[in-house]
């Protein structure tokens, strides 16, 4: 290493402005220099915790044009914006990605987000960072969450629900105030263009409506199937607040297509036991929505759910008795456990 770059190193090391200034403002460096696998000006400033103003003028002096860049050195990721994340610098996130730092990059093959959770540097601070600055959630990306921490995926979602709904809320307003001014350049292109019809300019509109960003959320169906057979229903629900697919609006019914999943693994007590917890230990029933109004699903539906799968069962149980079926009863016990216990003691 030449002593130039000692000398920058020690100077960003001490945070020392004046002397950066002197060396790089007046000095003639190479952006080889500043710039390699070796030595990144940037990314070393960013990882001494310099002030923001500092790197923002070291990125000034040394005339840097392209931020958006990694190095892979000895299997370990190295740039500006993934030290930013790593060092909890979130204003300079911000600042390099209005620099040109492409947050949907993809590093060594990895998403932005598969690198922080891999390496443990995931945080709230970041995922609120990833969402306001439009990274594109894969749903390989909402599996990693998934598997990584259930309130950490959460919190996510809540923060992309949030951030849609800004989003939809401003293109309202700004639709709404200059509703008036459309009309009239609408018509204005109409008569000025009498040959295109009313077709081509409402797809016009459509078009230009396309380029409004919004994050999507996956909720995936093993996702219910995996805390179905924690029993962790709480969880279930949590989820299903977040659930976009049209097959929402059914309410309960949605989760036949799960029951039924688990039945065919003779796990058909499951159903009995999520409708039990919901009556019995008050967890938190959503808002279901049916075509356009909100019903609140009650706990006398619920409990006809129950009791009318709960007598079903009995009526099976019973009959396998009666018939002094052996092996079936045996497989039923083994089968439905809830039911059992249920039975020898229900709750008061």
């Amino acid at each position: 290493m030449d002593n130039d770059i000692k000398e920058i190193k020690y100077y960003i090391e001490k945070n020392d402005y004046n002397n950066l200034e002197e060396i790089l403002g007046v000095f003639m460096i190479s952006k080889e220099k500043l710039q390699n696998k070796n030595f990144d000006i940037l990314c070393y400033s960013i990882q001494c915790g310099c002030s923001n103003k500092l790197i923002k003028q070291i990125y000034e002096w040394c005339n840097i044009k392209d931020v958006d860049y990694y190095y892979l050195i000895n299997n370990k990721l190295i740039s500006p914006l993934l030290n930013s994340f790593i060092y909890k610098n979130y204003k300079i996130i911000e600042f390099l990605i209005e620099k040109g730092a492409n947050i949907n990059k993809k590093y060594n093959n990895m998403t932005l987000l598969k690198y922080l959770i891999s390496n443990e540097y995931l945080s709230e601070d970041a995922i609120s960072i990833l969402v306001k600055n439009q990274y594109v959630f894969s749903r390989n990306d909402f599996n990693l969450l998934f598997q990584k921490d259930f309130n950490l995926l959460i919190f996510t979602f809540d923060k992309i629900t949030v951030f849609n709904k800004n989003i939809e809320n401003n293109y309202n307003n700004y639709y709404d105030n200059n509703n008036n001014n459309k009309l009239r350049e609408k018509k204005k292109i109409v008569k000025k263009n009498e040959e295109k019809s009313e077709k081509e300019i409402n797809e016009k509109e459509i078009n230009e409506n396309e380029y409004i960003f919004k994050h999507e959320i996956n909720v995936s169906f093993m996702w219910y199937i995996t805390y179905f057979r924690k029993k962790e229903f709480n969880k279930i629900l949590q989820l299903f607040k977040y659930e976009t697919s049209e097959e929402r609006s059914k309410g309960l019914e949605f989760f036949n297509y799960h029951f039924n999943y688990l039945d065919k693994n003779y796990e058909n007590d499951i159903k009995l036991q999520f409708l039990h917890e919901i009556i019995h230990k008050h967890v938190e029933i959503p808002k279901f929505q049916i075509g356009n109004k909100k019903e609140f699903i009650d706990e006398i539906y619920l409990k006809n759910q129950f009791n009318k799968i709960l007598i079903r069962k009995h009526e099976l149980y019973s009959r396998y008795i009666s018939n002094n079926d052996y092996s079936r009863i045996k497989k039923f016990k083994k089968n439905n456990k809830f039911f059992i216990k249920y039975m020898q003691k229900p709750p008061e």
